[in-house]
């Protein structure tokens, strides 16, 4: 089967990697000069100074353990990581750099036409049997919808473009965004710039990269990322306290700790709430508009003229115009084109914002994608898959959470490729019950099976038995009989309450105010 990978970012590379382990014959079209995507510093995609939020126990392939040392690699660094997984794997021969694909079409016969374009304006179409779209979704900044003329005594630029404070030095400098790029470049700011001002919409959940002197995400398991949604989010901010607990006091100081949200949806930056407490960030109402003189209007009322305003606002939805009758709400799953899943997206939702580690979700994705396209995996069939299309494909612009180590389980469990709790239980429960460590997903490892830092003090035993009590009667019996589980474990699952059964796949919160909503 001749495959068509398009982008040779993460996504991308792991795409390459997994067709060509299944036999499939394979081309890559990148249209940089070098691999890597949005951690490729030449692309222009991601600003200056940006570093992984994952720890280097949690952000590697599963497959390909990190060799530098820091704890939470750099731009640059993770570029390298990528080109030694590429050049490990020997996957750069498949790979041409420099083409932008710029259509994608159904041939008269079956497959795919798949049309490349050069810098130069050249032109290369491979007919191929299938497309995985691996392009990536953080190119295109959100922007206001009306900007200061070029007259306007004003800089704006979107945080792509931001290149480090030194060029900033004396001004007043306003940040727009209350996520992770808005308070890193207003944290990067502090101290050079005359004064910093950060505009908030809705105050976000910042916790340190390390607490207690562990990785932030260390501190539970899959399992227990789930478990710890029984907490009060009161309780679980006493816990974090208990690990930082100057970070804590100087947050609820700042007016800035969110009272209310939940555990998944944190934010991960240790150097803005110490900005903000020491008066070197100044937190400023919501924006609403650029007036025409280029002075920036807040959502109340008050007007206040900058040197610089730097957009943080995300990013709009990734473009798949090149790709000829694809609507994004036609993709099953999010993944596959509903009508012919030999076309397929290996990205993340578009109506989510995604939290986690990167390689590892996008590495379950085109696992799940080539599991389809070799028949290792089924999907259902047309009908099901428009009716499931019709259900939440519809308002992609209520967006929710994406947990992306819990979709690894989810997405390892569709292709196939993790232990099947119906069958193997104690597998399955050995994986879901240790740390977020990707190496842990290409099979057992002695030794590496840890629990998270805080995994002893939930419940996870309940939790066990809740997903025990979702299996049916006779799996469960099968199960005791081949020695996956005792007949202690039968009696408990026996006992959860109608309702508090959980499906393996561990169904998690998805937005504030829900509680573990399925996504199918």
């Amino acid at each position: 089967m001749r495959t068509a990978v398009i982008g040779a970012g993460p996504a991308g590379l792991t795409c390459v990697r997994q067709a060509r382990a299944a036999g499939l014959d394979v081309v890559c079209f990148e249209k940089a000069a070098d691999l890597g995507g949005i951690w490729n510093p030449a692309g222009g995609g991601a600003y200056a100074g940006v570093r992984m939020q994952s720890s280097r126990m949690s952000m590697p392939f599963s497959d390909h353990p990190p060799a530098f040392a820091t704890d939470f690699p750099s731009q640059p660094e993770v570029q390298e990581y990528l080109r030694s997984y590429a050049q490990r794997h020997g996957l750069l021969d498949a790979v041409v750099f420099g083409s932008e694909v710029v259509r994608v079409a159904r041939a008269a016969h079956g497959g795919w036409r798949v049309t490349a374009r050069t810098a130069d304006g050249r032109e290369r179409t491979e007919a191929v049997d299938a497309v995985l779209v691996a392009n990536g979704e953080l190119w295109q900044p959100r922007l206001p919808a009306r900007l200061p003329g070029p007259q306007a005594p004003v800089r704006v630029l979107a945080s792509p473009d931001y290149r480090g404070p030194a060029e900033f030095a004396g001004q007043r400098v306003l940040v727009v965004g209350g996520g992770v790029s808005g308070a890193d470049i207003a944290a990067d700011l502090a101290g050079t710039a005359a004064r910093v001002d950060w505009s908030v919409r809705r105050r976000q959940l910042f916790l340190p990269r390390t607490l207690g002197g562990r990785y932030n995400d260390a501190l539970f398991s899959y399992a227990g990322r789930v478990a710890v949604e029984e907490l009060p989010y009161a309780e679980y901010l006493e816990w974090m306290g208990e690990l930082e607990p100057d970070y804590l006091a100087m947050y609820r100081a700042t007016g800035l700790l969110p009272e209310s949200g939940f555990h998944g949806a944190v934010h991960v930056n240790e150097r803005i709430v110490p900005a903000v407490h020491a008066g070197a960030v100044h937190p400023v109402p919501a924006f609403a508009a650029f007036a025409p003189d280029g002075t920036v209007e807040f959502a109340d009322g008050g007007v206040r003229a900058y040197d610089a305003v730097v957009l943080c606002l995300g990013y709009e939805m990734p473009d798949y115009g090149f790709v000829e009758e694809l609507r994004r709400e036609d993709l099953y799953e999010h993944h596959f084109w509903r009508h012919d899943p030999t076309l397929a997206v290996i990205n993340t939702p578009v109506d989510t914002e995604a939290f986690g580690t990167a390689c590892p979700y996008f590495e379950a994705v085109a696992g799940w994608a080539v599991a389809v396209l070799t028949g290792k995996a089924a999907l259902p069939d047309e009908r099901a898959r428009a009716e499931w299309c019709a259900r939440h494909m519809g308002a992609l612009t209520d967006r929710r959470y994406l947990d992306c180590w819990l979709e690894t389980i989810r997405l390892g469990l569709l292709s196939g490729s993790l232990p099947d709790p119906a069958v193997d239980f104690a597998g399955y429960w050995a994986l879901v019950a240790g740390q977020v460590d990707p190496a842990r997903l290409a099979g057992p490892e002695p030794g590496r099976a840890r629990p998270g830092a805080l995994d002893h003090r939930l419940d996870l035993a309940g939790l066990r038995h809740r997903i025990l009590a979702a299996l049916p009667v006779e799996v469960r019996e099968r199960l005791l009989a081949g020695g996956s589980v005792d007949a202690a474990d039968l009696a408990a699952a026996a006992a959860v309450p109608a309702g508090r059964e959980l499906a393996p796949w561990l169904p998690y919160r998805q937005r504030q105010d829900d509680r573990a909503e399925a996504a199918a």
